[in-house]
């Protein structure tokens, strides 16, 4: 869901240089300090809070445009595009030549599949603001409309401005792979891994174009760092497979292919429930269900994004908070798990999975007594269920759970 064109979401506003005076007065100094608690909110995803800091802020400066546009980001962050779009427009109202705004604008109208009003936004930010950014974006929007040419052009400018521009190389190199100028493609994505080696999507892109070039080996090499960091990447199981097959590794390459189509199977469901929350960007539960599938092919930041959002539009669901806590527990930030779970007894003493988590975590810390509260709060809160009791058992006989 906007995977391709949440990349090009500016976030500029109140923190952003200008080349120019800004046509409004700046924030007075508490509206200020409380848009960057704001905008480090947003940063950790904490959508209420971002929203509720923001909300203070415009209550000291009203319609004021940093305010309003860092608004239009929250909810472009939730895919949220219509409440992102009214305030997006206010912006306009107050500051038409504010940085970023027409930029955002296009963006949204890519990720409801309208290209061309796109193209019309990208060229007005680029009108007012040239930058790397917007011609990428407008390069993007051409591909989109089938305007190969144009799309080079735009892509030309992006790395006029700025060659060190990874993603543009990477765009770039994707354009000429379409086109069957896999030579091209080649030079440009190995551009893009000059800049960022470390990023999974260029050392598969690479990867994958030096296998199609014959250069086997050294797909390889980065194939497999892919698929050893990323176990869900499906397609480069997939290439990997084939080099292994070309290299007579049958056996591991068949392993590799099955386990691919298995991969590209749960993405399938990944992309219904994308389009799912295209069609119902207000149903928490379809945020849940996104959140669940990207957990189940180990994408963990992610699925903690989609469990954020169903969080904001349904804040009493405390399964959504117990789903937010592990998966910050497998993402090796205990505390901030601790805190979640914490919060979601505090919120509602009878939450049972959340007492029987709170133990589990407790005791990987090593404060047993902790966790025999909080496993016996449970087992009194529900005496059917038998995890708390084989818990407290395993306590008794001096086994840590």
């Amino acid at each position: 869901m906007g995977r391709v064109w949440g990349v090009l979401l500016l976030s500029v506003g109140l923190f952003a240089c200008r080349s120019n005076k800004p046509s409004y007065a700046p924030l007075p100094p508490e509206a200020e300090a409380l848009m960057v608690q704001a905008e480090a909110a947003l940063q950790q995803q904490a959508f209420i809070e971002a929203l509720q800091l923001a909300n203070q802020a415009e209550s000291r400066a009203p319609a004021h445009p940093d305010v309003l546009f860092f608004k239009g980001r929250l909810y472009t962050r939730m895919m949220l595009l219509d409440a992102a779009d009214s305030l997006y427009h206010l912006v306009a109202q107050h500051a038409p030549d504010y940085p970023g705004l027409w930029h955002n604008l296009a963006n949204n109208a890519a990720r409801r599949g309208q290209f061309g009003q796109a193209v019309v936004y990208y060229r007005k930010e680029l009108k007012q603001h040239p930058s790397s950014l917007a011609w990428r974006g407008l390069a993007r929007a051409y591909q989109e409309l089938g305007r190969s040419d144009s799309a080079h052009v735009a892509y030309e400018m992006a790395l006029r401005l700025d060659s060190t521009y990874a993603e543009a190389w990477l765009d770039l190199a994707e354009l000429y792979e379409k086109e069957g100028r896999l030579e091209e493609a080649l030079l440009a994505a190995r551009r893009a891994w000059e800049q960022v080696p470390q990023s999974l999507i260029a050392r598969y892109r690479l990867g994958n174009l030096l296998r199609q070039t014959g250069q086997l080996e050294a797909a390889r090499a980065l194939l497999e760092s892919v698929v050893q960091e990323a176990p869900w990447h499906h397609a480069a199981h997939y290439s990997l497979g084939l080099v292994l097959q070309q290299r007579g590794v049958q056996e591991e390459a068949q392993r590799l292919i099955k386990k691919a189509e298995t991969l590209r199977a749960l993405q399938a469901k990944v992309e219904q429930a994308e389009l799912m929350i295209s069609n119902t960007p207000r149903d928490p539960y379809a945020y849940a269900t996104l959140g669940s599938l990207l957990r189940r092919l180990g994408q963990y930041p992610e699925a903690l994004y989609a469990y954020q959002v169903a969080r904001y539009l349904d804040p009493q669901n405390l399964e959504f908070q117990n789903n937010i806590a592990i998966l910050y527990l497998l993402l090796g930030q205990a505390d901030q798990a601790l805190a979640w779970l914490e919060q979601a007894v505090n919120q509602d003493s009878m939450f049972v999975d959340g007492w029987i988590n709170l133990g589990t975590l407790y005791a990987l810390q090593g404060n047993l007594a902790a966790a025999r509260t909080a496993w016996e709060r449970a087992s009194r809160l529900a005496p059917e269920r038998p995890e708390p009791r084989r818990y407290l058992a395993r306590l008794t006989a001096g086994i840590t759970p």
